[in-house]
């Protein structure tokens, strides 16, 4: 079901202080909803708020580790009593890693476990109960296209966000009887400071990093996809056709073999490098 009017809805954001989820509170803003801002970096996080407090939004902050549980239920409970509720949650949040799976570290992937998946999760179970006394309530998990596409040396973060995804196709389902709606939205390749970290050891992995800009979306015009796909309470939002067709070639096997193949040989290392890494002789 399609809002009709957004003005003093509750929305919470994570990952709020740059990239997608600034843009998102833009987005929001205009509509005049309650922001409820979060962030772990709080000094970036205060100066988005005032942009966008000076532009007259209705703004509130929180820093906030969305990998930390207790973190998240304290305030989770403050909004609750403060506010009186959330009517959207945005789970935004993330960060990234790109390695082959034999090069990444069982400390790696928990990181990437605790803040891709465990802290979206986190906030929908603080958030819910409410959600459903309330008989209301909208919950958005950001995942991504590589849920599709699972290219290698993207191997970790496609896996979670993959996860992610599943979670939230199946939360809609279930929670359609307590009226409490669910957008699972995919991202294709974004241009924020989310590559910034990118490892690039390959002639591949350099290429497309330089390339980005050209292939790439502007955090903008996701956040403006994005919102507009919670104003019309879409189930789902693929944000880019070219996510469409990875998903479509995960239906043939060759094709998606093919292009795994492709991308490996253009982003892998080289195996030696890889044992000399390891220290595996």
């Amino acid at each position: 079901m399609a809002y009709r009017n957004m003005a003093g809805k509750k929305v919470l954001i994570t990952g709020a202080a740059q990239g997608i989820g600034k843009c998102l509170c833009n987005e929001f803003a205009k509509e005049g909803c309650v922001l409820i801002m979060t962030d772990i970096n709080g000094e970036a996080l205060e100066k988005a708020a005032a942009e966008l407090s000076a532009g007259g939004a209705s703004v509130h902050t929180y820093e906030v580790n969305v990998a930390d549980r207790e973190q998240v239920s304290a305030m989770a409970e403050e909004v609750i009593r403060t506010h009186g509720g959330l009517d959207i949650l945005v789970n935004n949040a993330g960060i990234g890693h790109n390695a082959e799976i034999v090069e990444t570290s069982l400390d790696t992937w928990k990181k990437l476990m605790d803040v891709n998946f465990w802290g979206p999760l986190y906030h929908v179970y603080a958030f819910l109960p409410h959600m459903i006394r309330q008989g209301r309530g909208h919950i958005v998990n950001v995942s991504s296209g590589q849920a599709f596409f699972r290219l290698p040396t993207w191997g970790p973060y496609s896996i979670i966000k993959l996860a992610l995804g599943a979670f939230s196709e199946l939360l809609r389902l279930e929670l359609k009887k307590f009226d409490v709606k669910v957008t699972t939205v995919y991202p294709y390749m974004v241009n924020t400071g989310f590559y910034n970290d990118a490892a690039c050891d390959t002639w591949g992995s350099k290429l497309s990093m330089l390339l980005l800009p050209l292939y790439s979306q502007s955090p903008q015009r996701v956040a403006r996809i994005i919102f507009k796909a919670v104003k019309k309470g879409k189930a789902v939002e693929m944000v880019n056709v070219l996510n469409g067709v990875g998903k479509l070639t995960r239906m043939f096997s060759p094709v998606s073999n093919v292009l795994s193949s492709m991308t490996l040989l253009a982003l892998g290392k080289d195996p030696e490098v890889l044992k000399n890494q390891l220290n595996i002789n």
